[in-house]
């Protein structure tokens, strides 16, 4: 890779090390904001998730690598004492190029691209939502909303909302419920559903009002849309691998 650039998240600590990456690299490669090969990235997940759609019009040429300094870094593969590491490695090692699968996210009014997840939320009153799967008839869901993540994303939000923490980027999507409503007049799955790549989730709803679109770390205005498919993308995101960090060691990293 010939050109680079670094994404950083605005503390102090951040900012040092990414000063020092410029340091160390600059008579390595070409800093390019506008087209760079490498991205890296300098906090914790919400900066790669900021990272990555910040790049999504490249993503076929452009690939993603992090250095933890936040709080949860479980897309991050070197954390913020592994810096000098982290440059003998780029300067030293052999690279490999691995996927994580997208989410694509289409409305009557737009589409959008998904690491982690797409939440359907409405916390002023009950979000009536029919679910179909492959255009066939699920459930009517009642309650604050439902959630559809990657396996990438099944260690966020999902996890939070009681979802199955999903090993291996391997096509799977999962929907989980957000405070779903479970009496004797409404009634949903109440369990965690996981697809593979050749499923299509839609959701359907007669009023989205108050209820909001977030697509990761975006949150978008639910206004005039009726309807909502979801599917695991033909596009994926690239990540360099430089050291091999297995998924139980991310898992014991960020929650044990």
């Amino acid at each position: 890779m010939q050109r680079y650039t670094i994404v950083c998240k605005q503390d102090s600590t951040s900012q040092m090390i990414s000063k020092q990456l410029r340091d160390a690299f600059d008579s390595l490669m070409t800093y390019d904001e506008m087209n760079p090969e490498m991205v890296i990235s300098v906090g914790g997940d919400g900066t790669m998730l900021y990272s990555v759609h910040m790049y999504k019009h490249m993503l076929d040429s452009v690939a993603f690598v992090g250095l933890h300094t936040g709080t949860l870094g479980f897309l991050t593969d070197y954390q913020k004492e592994e810096i000098e590491q982290f440059i003998n490695d780029v300067y030293h090692k052999d690279y490999t190029i691995y996927n994580r699968y997208l989410l694509n996210v289409t409305t009557n009014k737009e589409t959008y691209l998904a690491l982690n997840e797409l939440r359907i939320e409405n916390n002023m009153r009950s979000q009536v939502l029919d679910v179909y799967i492959d255009d066939e008839f699920l459930e009517t869901f009642r309650g604050n909303g439902l959630c559809v993540c990657t396996s990438s994303g099944s260690t966020a939000y999902n996890k939070s909302l009681g979802g199955a923490v999903i090993c291996g980027d391997n096509g799977l999507m999962q929907l989980s419920e957000i405070a779903g409503i479970h009496h004797n007049a409404y009634r949903s799955l109440g369990s965690s559903l996981i697809l593979d790549k050749s499923h299509q989730i839609h959701f359907e709803s007669q009023n989205f009002e108050n209820s909001v679109l977030g697509i990761d770390h975006l949150v978008y205005d639910l206004k005039d849309v009726n309807c909502i498919d979801v599917k695991i993308s033909n596009q994926c995101a690239r990540f360099v691998q430089l050291k091999h960090v297995s998924m139980i060691e991310r898992l014991k990293r960020a929650f044990l």
